[in-house]
C-alpha cells in the first residue's frame, strides 16, 4: 500500500495538487490513508468545493487514538477539524460541533499552532451554525492568532475570508469590506485562486449589503470566473451571489438562470448553503409566473438544513406568501425571522422581517387602514429604516422610504424614493420579484402625464400623444401655459391675450373656448370622462387638475420646496475634516450618517435628479409665459444643489461636495457661493494647489463684475496673493 500511496504523497509534498488527486483515484477506495496525507488531501478537496470527496478522505484517515507524539496529535487534530468543516458545509450541524470540540481538545494537547488554528476555525463554523456569534468571534480570534504564530498564510487568508463573511451576516458591511480587502491582498500575494475567489465573493456580498450593486456585480463576476477556471464546484456559490445581485437589480431572467445553474451544481454534493440560497431565490422569482413552483421551492428551502440558519428560507417563504395573497402566513414567518435574527445578531434579517410584518399586518385586515394603525405601522418602518441607515444599505433605505411613502399616502416622497432606486440601478423587473416592492406594487401609470422638463411630451396611459393629434401649435401652447402656473389657476383673459395679442378681447376669449375643447379632446380622445377631469375651468380661470394629470414640473416644484424646507429645518451636524471614518460611514467616506442625515441627503439628491432639463426647452420660441416658470424652476434646482453640496461638506463627504460645486460653477461662472464652497471643499480635501488655482479664477470673475472678492476660505485663513 505504501507503494501505491508514494506518488500521492510525493505530489502533495511538491505542491502538484492536480497530479496528487489523479494518483489518489488509483488508490483502492477502502484503503486507509495516513492522517498527515488524509487531512492535506481533505483540505485541498474542501477548498475546491468537493465536499463528498473531502469527507471520504477524512473517513479513511488512519487515526491512532493512543499516539501521544506531538506530530501525531497535530495530524489527528487537523483531520478532525477538516472533517468538522466538511460536515458543517453540508449542513450536518450536530456532528460538526462534536468533531470541532474534539479537534480543539487534541490540537491544544499537541501544542502545534497550525493545528490549533484549524481546530478553532472548525469551532467557529460550528458556533456560527448554532447562531452563537460570541463564540464564533472568540474562536476566530484564537484561530487567527495561532495561524499568525505558525506563519500559515493560507490559513490566515481563510480566516479573514470567514471573518469577513461573519461581519456580512451581522450586517457590519463596512468593517467586512475592510477585512476582505486584506483577504484579497493576501490571496493575490499567495496566488491562491480558490481562496482569493472566496475573498472576492464575500466582498461582493458586503457591497451588496451596502446597496452598491455595480461593485457587488464586479466582485461576484470575478469570483465566479476564478472558480470556473479551476473547475471548482464552489462556482455554485458564485452563481448564487450573481443571481442575488441580478434579483435585487430586477433582472429576473438572468437571476433565474444563475439560480438554476447553482442548483444543478450544488445538488450532487448536497451543498446545503448553495441549495437553500438557490431554492429561496427561485421561490422569490417564480411567484409571478408560476406560484405553484414558487411555493414548492420555498418548501424545499425550508426543509433543508442550513449552516446559516433558517432566515433566508423563511424570509423567502414569507414574501412569497404575502405576494400570493396570504398575509397571515407571511406574518408568522416574519415573527419567526425576527426572533431568530435577534438571536444571531442578524441586523439585516431583522430589518427585512420588520418590513414583512408591517406589510403583512397592513394587508391582513381592514382595521389596519385606520389612521392610528397606519401610524403604528409607519413607526415600525421608521425603526427598520434606522437599522438600514446604521448598516449603510442605500438600496434598502430607498425601498423603505418607498414603503413609508405608500402607506402614508405621500406621493412626492414616493416619487423621490422611486428616483433614488433608479439611480442605484434597480430595474422595473424588481417589482416582479417577491419582496417589499412586489408586495406594494408599482406606482400606477398616470392617466395623463405631461412632461415639460426638457422636451415637451404628453402621454396617455404611458403612450406619447403624436404631434399631429394637437391640430395646432396653439393647443400645445395653451397646455404649456396652464401647466407653467405650477398648480395655480390662470385667468382666461390672460391666456387669450397671450395667445392672440392682436385680436379683440371678446374674439380671443371665443377662440380660447374652442382651443380648450381641442386640448380636452387630445387628453380624452374617447370622451370617457367629464370635461373638467383633466383641464378644469370656471367662467374666469383655467387650471390643470393635478388629481388626474401628472406634471413633472409641478412634482419637481413641490419636491424641491419640501426638500429645501427640510434642509433649513434640520440641524447642522458638522464632522471635522480628517477625523477617522467610523463603521457604518456613508459610501465614499465621511461621517457615520444617522437616519436623518441619510434621508435628507437622499431627498436632495433625488430632487436634483428629477430635474431633467429646463422648462419646455424643446427649441420652440420661448415667450414670457415659458421664461417665467423656467426661471423659477432653474433657481430651485440650483438652490437644491447648493444645499446638497453644503450638506455633503458639513458631513465629511468632501469629494461628493466638490463634485456638486464643480457642477454649479460650470453652469454659472459667476456664482460666488459656489466658487467659495468649491475652494473650501478642495482645501479641506488637501487639494491645496487646485484650491489656489480655483481661487484665482474666482477673483478674476468677481473683478469682471466689480465685486470685491472674499478672503480665501481655508481653515487657516491664509489668502494667496491675487
Amino acid at each position: 500500500m505504501l507503494g501505491v500511496l508514494g506518488p500521492v504523497e510525493a505530489a502533495v509534498r511538491d505542491g502538484r495538487y492536480d497530479e496528487a488527486l489523479r494518483h489518489l483515484a488509483a488508490v483502492p477506495a477502502d484503503a486507509p490513508l495516513p492522517a498527515a496525507l488524509a487531512w492535506r488531501l481533505g483540505v485541498l478537496l474542501h477548498q475546491r468545493g468537493r465536499f463528498d470527496a473531502a469527507d471520504a478522505c477524512y473517513r479513511r484517515a488512519a487515526l491512532d487514538g493512543a499516539a501521544q507524539q506531538a506530530s501525531a496529535l497535530a495530524d489527528r487534530a487537523q483531520v478532525l477539524a477538516g472533517w468538522a468543516a466538511t460536515r458543517w458545509a453540508r449542513g450536518d450541524q450536530a456532528p460538526a460541533r462534536q468533531l470541532a470540540e474534539e479537534a480543539v481538545r487534541v490540537a491544544e494537547q499537541s501544542g502545534d499552532d497550525a493545528a490549533v488554528a484549524a481546530a478553532y476555525v472548525a469551532q467557529a463554523l460550528a458556533a456560527f451554525g448554532d447562531g452563537d456569534r460570541a463564540d464564533n468571534e472568540y474562536a476566530y480570534a484564537r484561530a487567527l492568532a495561532a495561524a499568525e504564530r505558525a506563519g500559515d498564510f493560507g490559513q490566515q487568508l481563510r480566516i479573514r475570508c470567514n471573518i469577513g463573511s461573519r461581519l456580512v451576516e451581522e450586517g457590519r458591511y463596512r468593517p467586512a469590506v475592510e477585512e476582505l480587502q486584506e483577504a484579497v491582498r493576501l490571496g493575490e500575494l499567495l496566488g491562491h485562486q480558490t481562496l482569493l475567489a472566496l475573498a472576492l465573493h464575500n466582498r461582493a456580498e458586503a457591497w451588496l449589503g451596502l446597496g452598491e450593486l455595480r461593485r457587488a456585480r464586479s466582485d461576484a463576476d470575478e469570483a465566479l470566473a476564478r472558480w470556473q477556471r479551476v473547475g471548482s464546484p464552489l462556482a455554485a456559490f458564485g452563481l448564487t451571489l450573481t443571481a442575488r445581485v441580478h434579483r435585487v437589480r430586477g433582472a429576473a431572467r438572468q437571476a433565474m438562470a444563475a439560480y438554476q445553474a447553482a442548483l444543478a451544481m450544488g445538488e450532487p454534493d448536497g451543498n446545503a448553503q448553495v441549495l437553500v440560497e438557490a431554492c429561496a431565490g427561485l421561490a422569490r422569482i417564480s411567484y409571478t409566473d408560476n406560484p405553484v413552483a414558487a411555493a414548492q421551492y420555498a418548501e424545499r428551502a425550508l426543509a433543508m438544513p442550513s449552516a446559516g440558519g433558517p432566515t433566508v428560507a423563511e424570509l423567502a417563504a414569507g414574501w412569497v406568501a404575502l405576494c400570493s395573497g396570504d398575509p397571515q402566513t407571511a406574518l408568522r414567518y416574519a415573527e419567526r425571522v425576527r426572533a431568530e435574527a435577534g438571536r444571531r445578531r442578524d441586523a439585516a434579517g431583522l430589518a427585512e422581517a420588520m418590513e414583512l410584518a408591517v406589510l403583512a399586518s397592513h394587508r391582513a385586515g381592514p382595521e389596519e387602514a385606520a389612521t392610528r394603525a397606519v401610524r403604528r405601522l409607519l413607526a415600525s418602518l421608521v425603526e427598520a429604516a434606522a437599522i438600514w441607515a446604521e448598516l449603510g444599505n442605500e438600496f434598502a433605505l430607498a425601498t423603505n422610504a418607498l414603503l413609508q411613502a405608500r402607506l402614508g399616502g405621500d406621493q412626492v416622497a414616493e416619487e423621490l424614493a422611486y428616483e433614488r432606486l433608479s439611480q442605484i440601478g434597480v430595474q422595473e423587473g424588481a417589482w416582479q420579484v417577491a419582496g417589499p416592492l412586489a408586495a406594494i406594487g408599482p406606482t400606477p401609470v398616470p392617466e395623463v402625464e405631461v412632461q415639460t422638463l426638457g422636451q415637451f411630451t404628453v402621454r396617455l396611459a404611458g403612450v406619447p400623444v403624436p404631434v399631429a393629434s394637437w391640430q395646432s401649435r396653439k393647443a400645445r401652447d395653451l397646455l404649456k401655459m396652464v401647466v407653467g402656473q405650477l398648480g395655480k389657476p390662470v385667468a382666461r383673459e390672460s391666456l387669450a391675450t397671450a395667445l392672440w395679442p392682436e385680436a379683440r378681447t371678446e374674439v380671443a376669449l371665443r377662440r380660447l373656448s374652442v382651443l380648450i375643447s381641442t386640448v380636452r379632446g387630445v387628453l380624452d380622445p374617447d370622451r370617457r370622462h367629464p370635461a373638467d377631469r383633466y383641464l378644469a375651468t370656471d367662467p374666469a380661470t383655467v387650471r390643470i387638475n393635478p388629481a388626474h394629470v401628472a406634471v413633472d414640473a409641478l412634482r419637481f416644484y413641490e419636491a424641491a420646496r419640501a426638500a429645501i424646507a427640510a434642509d433649513g429645518a434640520s440641524p447642522t451636524r458638522v464632522r471635522p475634516s480628517g477625523s477617522p471614518t467610523p463603521a457604518g460611514a456613508a459610501p465614499g467616506g465621511g461621517a457615520a450618517l444617522d437616519d436623518g442625515d441619510v434621508r435628507l441627503l437622499s431627498r436632495l439628491e433625488a430632487v436634483v435628479t428629477m430635474y431633467a432639463g429646463d422648462f419646455c426647452d424643446d427649441g420652440e420660441a420661448a415667450a414670457d409665459w415659458v421664461r417665467r416658470p423656467r426661471a423659477v424652476l432653474v433657481d430651485l434646482h440650483r438652490e437644491a444643489i447648493h444645499r446638497l453640496a453644503r450638506r455633503c461638506r458639513q458631513l465629511g463627504r468632501t469629494e461628493a461636495a466638490i463634485g456638486w460645486y464643480l457642477r454649479l460653477t460650470a453652469e454659472d461662472g459667476y456664482d460666488e457661493p459656489a466658487h467659495l464652497g468649491l475652494i473650501g471643499a478642495l482645501s479641506a480635501a488637501g487639494r491645496h494647489g487646485e484650491a489656489s488655482r480655483r481661487y484665482h479664477e474666482y477673483v478674476a470673475r468677481m473683478r469682471e463684475m466689480d465685486v470685491e472678492p472674499a478672503p480665501f476660505p481655508s481653515p487657516s485663513g491664509a489668502r494667496p496673493s491675487a
